[in-house]
């Protein structure tokens, strides 16, 4: 039976939510990026015309954790907790450091950048926020891991700064503007032709310093007609570390910026958005490998292979709910450990 043909150009569904994860403690953390075991190159997805799904490096949630319980970087019999690191070794400006070696996509070389990357790293079994490469740290001092992502929240940068490092760091531009790309059923050829102007710019500036990439990038969308529109309803994950040392998980459609706010308000300093849409992949073990895992929440995009996740393991299967909320938009919590 083929598929009935849509009655109108707008979608019949529509979705926004927001959720937070917060873990207080955890014992061991690893990353699990199978791929950079069998060396093969890995391509940047293309995110102007499809779904950017090609298959090569890609595995399930499941896959991922049973990868790194076989190496004994986590036990298979405890609480686990899976955070996709879905944007890494996908997209440019996303590169991973694996014991002091950089790692990133085909044509680029992280260890050219003369501005850092921010991201999530893992020191003496502690994660935690911070820069990496440029006129910051060298990989070699990253001897478990680091993933970059898109700053969200970082120490005091607010306003224009802050919109300076989204727009030199963030390689999609459809999370930052109304620019339709891809499937998206208002993309067309002006709004491909509107994300690729941005794009060759963000390629042209890859290792620039970030004043020079941050002027390059808001020239050519000052240069926009019509003016470009934020957008505030992509579908983010972003991760905060508050005070104690406790990780802070925000997933919902919002502002970038918005999101980082809300991390602000749970204690944290610095954030980072690290995937997008159908890659969401928060996932709860609650009996290890025993049992399948709980989705904790997905997009209805939702595609189950990715190349790399952060699998958690936690000394305490219960978990708590904790009030919570983001701009008035409906809301769930968990708290776990």
């Amino acid at each position: 039976m083929s598929m009935p043909k849509p009655t109108s150009a707008c979608p019949a569904l529509s979705i926004s939510g927001s959720y937070e994860v917060r873990l207080s403690r955890y014992a061991r953390v690893a990353l699990s990026i199978p791929v950079l075991e069998s060396g093969e190159e890995l391509k940047a997805k293309d995110l102007l015309n499809a779904d950017a799904s090609q298959a090569e490096g890609r595995y399930s949630v499941h896959e991922h954790v049973r990868f790194v319980v076989d190496r004994g970087l986590v036990r298979g019999d405890a609480p686990l907790l899976v955070l996709g690191m879905r944007n890494s070794l996908v997209n440019l400006r996303a590169p991973v450091i694996w014991h002091g070696r950089p790692y990133a996509v085909a044509g680029e070389q992280p260890e050219m950048s003369l501005r850092p990357y921010y991201g999530l790293g893992l020191r003496d079994g502690s994660l935690v926020l911070d820069c990496a490469l440029g006129d910051a740290s060298e990989a070699a001092s990253w001897l478990e891991f680091f993933c970059a992502g898109n700053p969200v929240l970082w120490d005091d940068a607010r306003g224009d700064e802050l919109f300076d490092l989204l727009l030199c760091e963030t390689a999609d531009h459809s999370h930052l503007f109304d620019i339709p790309r891809g499937h998206h059923h208002l993309a067309n050829e002006a709004t491909r032709a509107l994300w690729s102007r941005l794009h060759v710019v963000f390629e042209q500036h890859l290792y620039s310093k970030q004043t020079v990439a941050a002027a390059a990038m808001r020239k050519v969308v000052s240069e926009c007609v019509p003016p470009l529109s934020r957008c505030n309803n992509y579908f983010h994950a972003a991760i905060g570390i508050d005070s104690n040392g406790g990780l802070v998980c925000l997933f919902g459609n919002a502002q970038l910026e918005a999101i980082g706010q809300r991390l602000h308000t749970l204690g944290c300093h610095r954030g980072i958005c690290v995937e997008n849409s159908g890659s969401v992949t928060p996932t709860w073990f609650p009996s290890g490998l025993a049992a399948p895992g709980v989705p904790l929440v997905r997009a209805p995009n939702f595609r189950e292979r990715g190349r790399a996740v952060v699998v958690i393991e936690l000394d305490d299967d219960r978990f708590d709910s904790v009030p919570g909320c983001w701009s008035g938009n409906p809301h769930a919590s968990v708290k776990i450990g």
